[in-house]
């Protein structure tokens, strides 16, 4: 029986750099099977890297408004900076520009060239004159998030069971190799509630981002040391997320905080968690944080591993779930309203959900080497309610 949270209860802190192998597997387990979070210390990203790009950061966001509105995602690109965002169809209170590897997995190839083309689309990303180094520490930052993203999504292989080098470990392989993340970075400027132009009347006090779950297998999240905004639903409480159940996660100074996505829950056939979280605003103080998305390869189907169903005499959950299709449906929500919300509670044996033969005509008529049109694909992904 997984043990109720107390009031004081914190989410868990893990060492990477623990020796006892064992040890390290068995918090690991824990912490994707309760919290879905836990926070990272000795996790070999370096701290002069870390500070550099925390500097570049906010160089960045203080750029002027236009500069940065030239740089703006569309429809036809997932990449760049907005300030429009829905989660939950719910406009957040934040700023921010995503970048992504590129379609040619080769940072050295200009960003706009053709043989970068994806899903997600191209890198936009300022002029060195605009904002010196940008790219070049940014690039760096990301290159260590997935070094970082490969070593622990093995380590929880390794948690469930896995064998170096079996068959069920061959998904890690090819997403080391094929990984589409991508890194997001955010900006919350203060939001006072006293004044009339951050409320909507009748609507709810705005979010810095309403509660979701990240699509992806892992996430690596930088935040501020001295703003704590991020909150995670209590592992035992309803996904409802009702007030008394938020816990604030408090970041440890060099610590990076990791929480396990939606794919690591249908891989894991449900054994790992994947939390509920927000992001709450602050009246007084600006906050900045980078979320890394650790993602699977757009053509990997991801299902349940043999070790979580067959092996353990359990039934297999979950059907199926083409990253390619979870991530056009999770953006082309984000940008526009399309009337769904793919969950994967969709993707459950027993949800009679119309998304498994949506997905299956996606899959045929999709090319992942060009850039994402909401509008081409509009007549598949839209909601028929």
């Amino acid at each position: 029986n997984i043990p109720k949270a107390k009031e004081h209860d914190e989410i868990p802190v893990i060492d990477l750099s623990n020796p006892n192998t064992e040890h390290l597997l068995q918090q690991i387990l824990r912490a994707c099977t309760t919290w879905g979070f836990f926070q990272l210390i000795h996790h070999d990203i370096p701290l002069p890297l870390i500070q550099s790009y925390r500097e570049s950061k906010a160089r960045f966001f203080s750029m002027p408004y236009e500069t940065k509105l030239s740089l703006k995602r569309n429809a036809q690109n997932a990449r760049g900076y907005f300030d429009d965002e829905l989660t939950k169809r719910r406009r957040d209170w934040k700023e921010a520009l995503d970048v992504g590897v590129p379609g040619s997995r080769n940072w050295d190839v200009a960003d706009f060239d053709e043989s970068n083309a994806c899903l997600d689309g191209f890198n936009q990303f300022p002029t060195q004159e605009d904002c010196p180094n940008f790219r070049e520490i940014t690039v760096q930052y990301f290159e260590e998030c997935a070094k970082l993203s490969n070593r622990l999504a093995r380590l929880m292989a390794r948690a469930l069971g896995i064998t170096e080098g079996s068959e069920d470990e061959q998904i890690l392989d090819r997403m080391a190799l094929d990984h589409t993340s991508y890194l997001r970075m955010n900006f919350y400027p203060p939001c006072d509630l006293n004044d009339a132009s951050t409320v909507i009347p009748d609507d709810p006090p705005p979010l810095g981002i309403s509660p979701h779950r990240d699509a992806g297998f892992l996430t690596i999240l930088l935040q501020d040391d001295d703003c704590h905004s991020l909150q995670v639903a209590r592992y035992e409480d309803s996904d409802l997320g009702s007030e008394n159940s938020w816990v604030t996660v408090n970041p440890l100074p060099g610590a990076v905080t990791i929480n396990t996505g939606d794919m690591a829950m249908i891989w894991s056939n449900g054994i790992f968690r994947a939390p509920l979280h927000r992001v709450l605003t602050d009246p007084t103080k600006k906050r900045y944080s980078s979320p890394f998305f650790y993602n699977p390869g757009y053509n990997e189907l991801i299902s349940p591993l043999d070790c979580c169903c067959f092996e353990k005499n359990k039934e297999v959950k979950y059907r199926p779930c083409l990253w390619g299709y979870f991530r056009a449906l999770r953006f082309a929500g984000d940008l526009t309203d399309l009337g769904v919300e793919i969950q994967t509670s969709h993707f459950k044996m027993d949800n009679k959900s119309d998304h498994i033969e949506k997905q299956d005509k996606f899959q045929k008529v999709v090319n992942f080497e060009e850039n994402f049109n909401v509008e081409k694909y509009r007549s598949i992904l839209e909601s028929n309610d």
